[in-house]
């Protein structure tokens, strides 16, 4: 079905997917469909818009009116403004994305097209919209299209967070994956012993066996398995997506694995993440099992936590050696920041952000989220924070 936005000529469904492209403006239509878009130019009845490097005419009249007061004040820029920005993300656009506001529901194409190529050493390369594929076993298209809806929709809840992690808006980027057909060709390729998937940042991909990937074995090829769910590669997606400074130190280990945890425990059904349930999913996964797939960290509603400030400060070796424990606090504590801190818009986290990406490490960054209290103030509010939703967290 075509959009009635557009020309005829355009793509189908242009206001259905919810992509934040590099640089773009979300646009509004009368009917709420959005799509994000560069603005190129103006008549008095239309605006023409840039979406993945195709040019799109919209009638004013088809658009919101806070969208036609934007096109309404728009002037081009001039050719000296464009080739000083050209390739450049500008501070104006970074803050653009920390102002965000918080995502609803993320909804994925579940129409993209797989593209399928011979890869070297006996290898298939797989392609979707922003991912590459390299498996050492044939797989189906339309078993690849299952699991590459779930990279291209965690790729948009992650830009869609108000974190501006420029890593998540490279448009066309083809992230590196690589799939195993047994968990022993996995491990040769350096997969950890007892992981289900693995980010690898040195490399900048992503390692996952087949059984990973909500797939399950038939003869001697590999089929869907509608049953299962998968909370490990939403949380692998999100450390590939996750901006480099949001690993320093005072980041790495409570925010860095907490942000993967709050993106993952988030339901996520068919292409489609409901984060307006996240809040209740993640107490429910840290606290308990999830009431969907049985897993969970299951810490219990009264939990004693380390010392905050050295919870956040510790090395990522000792963070991972209590992982379960380490995994699920961390997710409490970024729910905490993102919606029960201060006036619940999450500032104080972004401020934290806005500092390491400012080049801040350690206690120097987290003075920022610590807005003006004490690392034991600041214990009391969290733990205030979460016992009014029926969660008791006791720093010692």
């Amino acid at each position: 079905m075509k959009s009635s936005l557009v020309k005829k000529s355009v793509l189908p469904a242009v206001f259905v997917g919810s992509a934040l492209l590099l640089g773009a403006r979300t646009w509004t239509d009368v009917k709420g469909r959005k799509i994000e878009a560069d603005i190129v130019s103006k008549t008095t009845s239309a605006v023409v818009v840039k979406k993945k490097g195709k040019e799109i005419t919209i009638p004013l009249v088809k658009l919101s009116q806070a969208d036609r007061d934007f096109v309404a004040g728009w002037e081009a820029p001039s050719d000296e403004v464009v080739k000083k920005d050209e390739g450049k993300v500008t501070d104006a656009k970074v803050e653009e994305y920390f102002n965000l506001p918080w995502p609803k529901l993320i909804s994925a194409d579940n129409g993209l097209e797989i593209e399928e190529t011979s890869g070297p050493n006996e290898t298939y390369v797989y392609r979707s919209p922003n991912y590459e594929f390299v498996s050492d076993t044939k797989l189906s298209k339309v078993v690849v299209k299952r699991f590459a809806v779930l990279f291209e929709a965690t790729r948009l809840y992650v830009q869609q967070m108000p974190y501006a992690s420029l890593k998540a808006y490279k448009e066309g980027a083809n992230y590196k994956v690589m799939l195993f057909d047994s968990m022993n060709s996995y491990h040769r390729a350096g997969g950890p012993v007892g992981s289900a998937g693995v980010y690898i940042p040195s490399k900048d991909i992503i390692m996952v066996p087949c059984q990973s990937l909500g797939l399950v074995r038939r003869g001697s090829s590999w089929a869907l398995d509608y049953d299962k769910t998968n909370k490990t590669l939403p949380h692998e997606i999100t450390h590939q997506l996750t901006d480099r400074e949001y690993y320093a130190p005072g980041a790495r280990g409570w925010f860095s694995e907490g942000f993967a945890e709050y993106i993952a425990a988030t339901p996520y059904r068919s292409g489609k993440f409901t984060a307006n349930k996240a809040e209740s999913s993640i107490e429910q996964y840290v606290t308990n099992f999830s009431k969907k797939d049985g897993r969970g960290r299951n810490l219990g509603t009264e939990i004693n936590a380390p010392d905050l400030k050295k919870f956040m400060m510790m090395s990522y070796g000792e963070f991972t050696a209590n992982g379960n424990f380490n995994y699920g606090l961390g997710a409490l504590l970024v729910t905490y920041f993102n919606h029960y801190d201060g006036e619940g818009d999450g500032e104080n986290l972004k401020n934290f952000l806005r500092a390491l990406k400012a080049g801040k490490k350690g206690e120097e960054a987290l003075e920022a989220l610590r807005a003006g209290r004490s690392f034991e103030e600041l214990e009391a509010d969290i733990t205030k924070g979460w016992r009014k939703r029926g969660v008791k967290i006791n720093f010692g």
